[in-house]
C-alpha cells in the first residue's frame, strides 16, 4: 500500500495516533483475508455437484429436424426483417414438408405455436418440443384417437414456428426486448395469414418462450402493434417474471416495470378506471400463462424469479417446478429445460390436449385450459389442485354421483377393512376368503379422519375392473330408498342368497390418484420411474377430513385378477385420526435452528403417511439438512420416502434406506421476490413408510448445512458483488475528500481503507449492515426509501389489488426480511472490502511493474506530464467533444466512450506514479507544501478516481457487448438510452482534466464543501441500498458527481494543481494552476 511520507506542510491536518493506525492496518488485513476465504468457500460450495433430489438427470433426446425459412415475411411486413428471421419446424418422416420453391404457398392445417428463444438463444432450440409433439400426434392421435378415451378428439397437429434473433443478448438490453416483441407481433399477423385458405381460419397463436423469451411474450400484449385476441396461451420455461436478472440497462427495468404494470392492471380487482386498465383487461381476459422453472439446478437464473405472485392471479396463471411435475421429477438447468426428454413429453402432451381444432382460437376455453394445465403439471399436493378433485366436485354438488352400489352386509362383515387398514395381497388368508370389497366407514362424530391409499398399481375405472390386477376406488354415501336417483349405473354385489344389503351412491375417484416416484429398496433416483422409463411409479390417494365429511365410506374394489403374494405389487390403505397424521417439527425460531437444531420422534403405530410442518423453514437462503433414522425392515413393501413442499415447489426424496441424510433446498421466501405476509410459506414434509408391516420408531433431526447455504448466495447476490464494492470505494473517497478539503493533502486509497477499518468506524458500519435488512422490510421505511429513489418504477399499490392485498417484497439492500439472518449484511461488507482491497493491490502491483519495466527497458527517466500550451489543450478538448457529440448519438453507445475514459485514466495513473519531484515549488500551492507532496496528491487522487471507474466497468460492459453484436449484424439503434451523450460528457471532461495534470480543486466555500460531501454520501448510500436492483443508475450518479467536480473547477476561489515538466529552469514560473481552467 502507498505510504504518506512526512511532509513539511504544517497546515491543518487530522493526526491519527500510530497505535490506531496499526490496529486499522491489522483489521484491514484480517478482513481482507477473511473475505477472500469466504469467497473461496462460497465458490467451492457452488462448484460442487448436487446430489439427491437436486441432481439434474435429464434423458437425451433424438429427432430428425428440418427448418424452413419463411421468406415471405420480409421488409414489406416488418422493419426488422434484415435483422431477424422466421422459421417453420418440420419433423422429417412425420410432418408434411414445405415445397422447395419459395414462390409456392405453404399449406398448413394445424395449430400454430411460436417459439421465442431467450438471451443469446437459437431458433433451433424449438426442435425438442416440436419433434415430440409430432411423434405423439402422428404415432398416437392419428392411430388411436377413436379407440382411446383419454385422447383429445379435437386435437390437431402443431405447427411450430421459431424466431431467429441472431442470438441477441435480450437480458442486457431493453431496446432489444422491445424490438423482438414488435417483430413477433408482426410475425403473428403473418402466421395467421398462412391459415386463411383453410376451412377454419386461425385467430390465435400459442406462445412457447424460453428464459427472456417468456418476458418478450408478455411484452407483446402491451405493445400498440398487438393484434387483438391473437394470443391466449403462453408457456414459459425458466423465465424471470418476478425481477430482471440483470440491471445494467435502464431500459430493461422500464420495460419490466411497464409490462408488469400492464398485466397487473388487466387483473386488478375493481372496475377498470384508466384507459390502460381497460385495454389490459380486454387483452388479458382470456389469457392463460404457465411458468415452468427447472429449480435450483438452474445456475444462470434464480428459480425464485420465475414466480407469478403479485402479477397474475391463479385463475389465469400457474407456476410449477419440474421437480414436482408428475413423470418429470428432476431439476433441470437453464439450457436443458428446452430439450429435457421427461419435460418435453409432458408439455407436448399437454399442448395437444388444450387444442380445439374446431375453434378459430384453436384452444379450449380458459377454465378448461387451466384445468388441463393443473392436471398435467401439478403434483396434487398444492392447494389450488384441490378444486380439480372429483371427490370435491361431486361431494359439494358440482357434479352428480355416477353409480348406485348394492353390497351384501355378509360380504362386508367378512372384510378386513373393519380394522381401518388394508393390505393387498394378504400375507395370511384362508382358502377362498379373499374379499372383493373393502369398506372404510367414516364415523360421523366430532373426530376428524384422514384416508391414505398407496399402491404400486394405478387404480382403474370401476367399469374396467378385471383387465389388470389394479383395484378400483369409490367414495360413497348411504342411499335411502326414497333417495334413489335416475341415470346412475347399478353395481350389484349381492347374490340370490342375500338377505340384507346396503345401498350406496358412489363416485369413481381413480382420476384423483396422484402419480408419485417409485421408492423400492433398489431405487437410486426419482428418474427411474419417470415418464418414458421402464419402471412403474407409485400411486397415491389422500383425502383429509374436509373431503371425507362429505361422504360415508371409502370402498376399495379388488380386481378378479388377484395380486400374487410373491409379487412386488401391493395395495395399502388406512383410515386414521387426522391428528395422528399431523406433526410439527420445532417452532418458528431460526435462532434455535441455528444453535441447537430440531428433532422429532414419530411413534411406532403411525399411519402410512404423516405430514410434518416446519415453521422455521421458509427462507431460500438456507440449506436444510434432515437426518431420518429408523430400523430397516425386510417385510416392508416399499422403502420409506419423503416429499417436501413449499409454495409452488415439490421435491421427492426416495429410498431413505439407502441414505437417511436428506439435503433440502427450497424455493421459499427469496430476496427481491414477492410473497404473502399473511400466509407466510413454510416447508411441509410428507413421510411415507410401511408402518403396517414394520413397527419401528422413526426419528427426524433437522439442522442447517452452512456450506451449502453459502453456495445459494451467488445467484441471488451476483449483482450485489458489483454495487457494494462501489459503496466501499465511495466511503473511502468521502474520507479522502474530507481530509483534502481540510488540509489540501489527498491521502492514498490504502490510507482511506485503513481509516475505514478503524474500530470507531468499522463497528458502527457492521451494526448498520446488521440492522439494515430488517429495517428495509418495514413498510414505512420502504415508503421513505421509495421517496429517495429517483428511478423507482414499481407500482406496489397496483400489486396489492390482485388476489392477495398482503403481498410484499423487499427490493432494498439484500432483500432479506428475517432478522435472524442479520449476519449476511456484515458478511457481504467483509467480502466487498476484501474485493476492493484486492483490486487496489493488483492496481498497485501493476503500477509498480510498469515503473520497474520503464526503468529497466526504457530511457531510465521518469515519465513526465509536460505542460502544453492552452491553445493545444483547448483544441484537443474541442475535438474530443465533437467526437462525443457525433459518435455517441448515432454510432457508438456512451458505454464505449466510458471504456475509453477508463483506459485513459489508467494512463494518467501510470504517468502520475512515474513523475519525479518538481524542481520548483509552485507559488500557488499551500505554504510549506513540498513538490513531492503535490505529485503524491495527484497520484493518490487519480488512482482513487480510477478505483471507482474500474468498479463501474462491469455495469457498462454488457451494453457494449450488445453493441458489438448489433454492429456485427450491421444494425444500429440511434437515439436510444445508450446513445445519450449527456451520460458521458462530464466524465470525459473530468478525465481530460486529469490528462492535463490537474486535480479537481478543493471547494473553499462551506456550502460547496457540504454539497460535495452530501453528493458522495448519497452516491455511497444508493449503491449500498438500491444498487443490486438499479445498477445502471450508479453510472449516472457517477456522471453527476463528475458534473459537480467540473462545477468546482469553475469556483474561482478554489486551488488546484497542475504537474509541470521537472526539467524547467528554476527561474521559470509554471506553477500548479490555482484556477479551474482546463488546459
Amino acid at each position: 500500500m502507498l505510504k504518506l511520507k512526512p511532509l513539511p506542510y504544517t497546515g491543518s491536518r487530522t493526526v491519527v495516533p500510530r497505535k490506531s493506525q496499526n490496529q486499522a492496518k491489522i483489521t484491514l488485513r484480517g478482513l481482507t483475508l477473511f473475505g477472500l476465504l469466504l469467497i473461496f468457500i462460497i465458490t467451492y460450495s457452488f462448484s460442487q455437484v448436487s446430489k439427491g433430489a437436486d441432481r439434474s438427470e435429464c434423458r437425451r433426446v433424438f429427432m430428425a429436424p428440418a427448418y424452413a425459412r419463411i421468406h415471405g415475411f420480409d421488409e414489406t411486413h416488418t422493419r426488422f426483417a434484415s435483422k431477424y428471421s422466421l422459421f417453420l419446424y418440420r419433423e422429417q418422416g412425420k410432418d408434411r414438408m414445405p415445397p422447395e420453391s419459395e414462390d409456392t404457398q405453404i399449406e398448413l392445417t394445424g395449430t400454430p405455436v411460436l417459439f421465442i428463444p431467450g438471451n443469446a438463444g437459437s431458433f433451433k432450440q424449438v426442435r425438442s418440443f416440436a419433434a415430440e409433439a409430432a411423434n405423439i400426434f402422428y404415432d398416437t392421435y392419428q392411430t388411436h384417437k377413436d379407440t382411446e378415451d383419454h385422447l383429445n378428439p379435437l386435437a390437431t397437429n402443431l405447427d411450430f414456428f421459431s424466431a431467429d434473433f441472431n442470438e441477441d443478448f435480450t437480458a442486457f438490453h431493453g431496446r432489444t426486448m422491445l424490438d423482438q416483441a414488435e417483430y413477433l407481433n408482426e410475425a403473428i399477423k403473418f402466421i395467421l395469414t398462412l391459415y386463411r385458405e383453410s376451412d377454419n381460419p386461425v385467430d390465435s397463436v400459442i406462445l412457447l418462450g424460453h428464459s427472456m423469451g417468456g418476458i418478450v411474450a408478455r411484452v407483446m400484449l402491451s405493445l400498440p402493434n398487438y393484434k387483438e385476441n391473437s394470443i391466449n396461451t403462453i408457456i414459459t420455461l425458466a423465465a424471470p417474471h418476478a425481477a430482471a436478472p440483470a440491471t445494467f440497462d435502464g431500459d430493461i427495468l422500464k420495460v419490466f416495470a411497464s409490462t408488469d404494470n400492464f398485466w397487473r392492471s388487466g387483473f386488478a380487482t375493481g372496475d377498470a378506471q384508466t384507459d390502460l386498465e381497460k385495454i389490459a383487461t380486454k387483452r388479458l381476459g382470456d389469457v392463460s400463462i404457465v411458468s415452468i422453472t427447472g429449480g435450483l439446478s438452474d445456475n444462470i437464473l434464480p428459480a425464485d424469479y420465475t414466480t407469478l405472485d403479485g402479477l397474475v392471479p391463479s385463475t389465469h396463471g400457474l407456476v410449477v417446478s419440474t421437480t414436482g411435475i408428475p413423470g418429470v421429477w428432476t431439476p433441470i438447468d437453464h439450457l436443458a429445460v428446452v430439450w429435457c426428454d421427461q419435460l418435453r413429453k409432458v408439455v407436448s402432451k399437454m399442448l395437444l390436449e388444450i387444442v380445439d381444432g374446431g375453434s378459430p382460437k384453436r384452444t379450449r376455453p380458459l377454465p378448461e385450459r387451466m384445468s388441463i394445465f393443473k392436471r398435467h403439471l401439478l403434483s396434487g399436493f398444492e392447494e389450488i389442485s384441490r378444486e380439480e378433485l372429483e371427490a370435491v366436485n361431486v361431494g359439494s354438488g358440482g357434479k352428480s354421483f355416477q353409480y348406485q352400489v348394492k353390497i351384501d352386509t355378509k360380504h362386508l362383515s367378512s372384510s378386513v377393512s373393519r380394522e381401518k387398514s388394508l393390505q393387498i395381497p394378504q400375507k395370511k388368508k384362508a382358502e377362498g376368503e379373499m374379499p372383493e370389497l373393502h369398506l372404510f366407514y367414516i364415523p360421523k362424530d366430532e373426530l376428524k379422519f384422514k384416508y391414505t391409499f398407496l399402491s404400486s398399481l394405478k387404480p382403474v375405472a370401476i367399469e374396467q375392473l378385471g383387465q389388470t390386477s389394479a383395484p378400483a376406488v369409490l367414495l360413497c354415501r348411504t342411499l335411502a330408498p326414497s333417495e334413489k336417483r335416475q341415470g346412475q349405473k347399478l353395481l350389484d354385489y349381492t347374490t340370490g342368497n342375500t338377505n340384507k344389503y346396503v345401498e350406496l351412491e358412489c363416485v369413481d375417484v381413480h382420476g384423483d390418484v396422484k402419480t408419485i416416484p417409485r421408492s423400492s429398496s433398489d431405487t437410486q433416483s426419482t428418474v427411474e420411474s419417470s415418464v418414458g422409463d421402464g419402471r412403474t411409479p407409485f400411486q397415491l390417494l389422500e383425502y383429509d377430513s374436509s373431503i371425507l365429511e362429505l361422504y360415508d365410506a371409502v370402498v376399495i374394489v379388488e380386481s378378479p385378477k388377484s395380486i400374487p403374494e410373491e409379487s412386488e405389487d401391493f395395495v395399502l390403505g388406512d383410515l386414521e385420526l387426522e391428528q395422528s397424521t399431523n406433526f410439527v417439527l420445532g417452532d418458528a425460531s431460526l435462532w434455535k435452528l441455528f444453535t441447537r437444531g430440531y428433532d422429532l420422534s414419530l411413534p411406532m403405530h403411525r399411519p402410512i403417511g404423516v405430514s410434518v410442518s416446519i415453521p422455521s423453514a421458509w427462507s431460500s437462503l438456507l440449506a436444510y439438512e434432515f437426518d431420518v433414522r429408523f430400523e430397516e425392515s425386510s417385510t416392508e413393501r416399499f422403502a420409506p420416502f419423503m416429499m417436501q413442499h413449499i409454495r409452488d415447489e415439490v421435491k421427492w426424496h426416495v429410498n431413505l434406506n439407502r441414505d437417511g441424510r436428506v439435503l433440502s433446498l427450497i424455493n421459499g421466501v427469496s430476496p427481491y421476490c414477492p410473497y404473502s405476509k399473511n400466509n407466510l410459506p413454510t416447508m411441509q414434509l410428507k413421510l411415507f413408510s410401511d408402518s403396517l408391516a414394520s413397527d419401528q420408531v422413526l426419528d427426524i433431526y433437522m439442522s442447517v448445512d452452512w456450506l451449502k447455504s453459502l453456495s445459494l448466495l451467488i445467484l441471488k447476490y451476483r449483482l450485489a458483488i458489483v454495487s457494494m464494492p462501489i459503496s466501499i470505494c465511495l466511503m473511502v473517497l468521502s474520507f479522502q475528500w474530507r481530509v483534502y478539503m481540510k488540509t489540501a493533502v489527498y491521502p492514498s486509497f490504502g490510507a482511506g481503507l485503513q481509516r475505514l477499518c478503524r474500530v470507531d468506524i468499522i463497528v458502527p458500519i457492521f451494526v448498520v449492515a446488521s440492522l439494515l435488512s430488517s429495517l428495509t422490510s418495514f413498510e414505512f421505511v420502504q415508503r421513505i426509501l421509495r421517496a429517495l429513489d429517483p428511478v423507482d418504477t414499481t407500482d406496489f399499490a397496483l400489486m396489492k389489488r390482485l388476489e392477495d392485498p398482503s403481498i410484499h417484497t423487499n427490493p432494498y439492500f439484500l432483500g432479506i426480511d428475517a432478522s435472524a439472518l442479520w449476519f449476511y449484511g456484515p458478511m457481504f461488507f467483509i467480502i466487498s472490502i476484501s474485493l476492493v482491497c484486492t483490486v487496489y493491490l493488483v492496481i498497485l502491483a501493476g503500477v509498480s511493474g510498469f515503473h520497474c519495466f520503464n526503468e529497466r527497458f526504457g530511457s531510465g527517466e521518469a515519465v513526465e506530464r509536460v505542460a502544453r500550451p492552452p491553445v493545444f489543450n483547448s483544441r484537443r478538448r474541442t475535438v474530443g467533444m465533437i467526437m462525443v457529440f457525433i459518435l455517441v448519438p448515432f454510432f457508438v453507445p456512451f458505454q464505449f466512450a466510458y471504456v475509453i475514459c477508463c483506459i485513459v485514466q489508467i494512463t494518467v495513473v501510470l504517468r502520475a506514479s512515474s513523475s519525479k519531484t518538481a524542481s520548483t515549488t509552485p507559488s500557488l500551492a499551500p505554504s510549506g507544501m513540498s513538490p513531492s507532496q503535490v505529485y503524491q496528491n495527484f497520484s493518490n487522487y487519480s488512482l482513487s478516481f480510477l478505483m471507482v471507474m474500474i468498479w463501474l466497468l462491469p455495469i457498462n460492459i454488457p451494453i457494449l457487448i450488445v453493441w458489438f453484436h448489433n454492429f456485427s449484424l450491421k444494425w444500429s439503434t440511434p437515439f436510444s438510452s445508450s446513445h445519450n451523450f449527456l451520460a458521458i460528457i462530464p466524465i470525459v471532461l473530468v478525465v481530460q482534466h486529469h490528462v492535463s495534470g490537474s486535480m479537481i480543486p478543493r471547494p473553499k466555500s462551506r456550502a460547496f464543501q457540504m454539497i460535495t460531501r452530501a453528493t458522495i454520501a448519497y452516491f455511497s448510500f444508493y449503491a449500498l441500498v438500491y444498487g443490486p436492483r438499479n445498477l445502471y443508475w450508479l453510472h449516472h450518479l457517477f456522471n453527476f458527481f463528475c458534473a459537480w467536480c467540473l462545477l468546482l473547477c469553475y469556483d474561482s476561489s478554489s486551488i488546484s494543481g497542475r504537474l509541470v515538466d521537472s526539467k524547467e529552469q528554476p527561474g521559470e514560473k509554471d506553477s500548479i494552476n490555482g484556477s479551474s481552467k482546463l488546459h
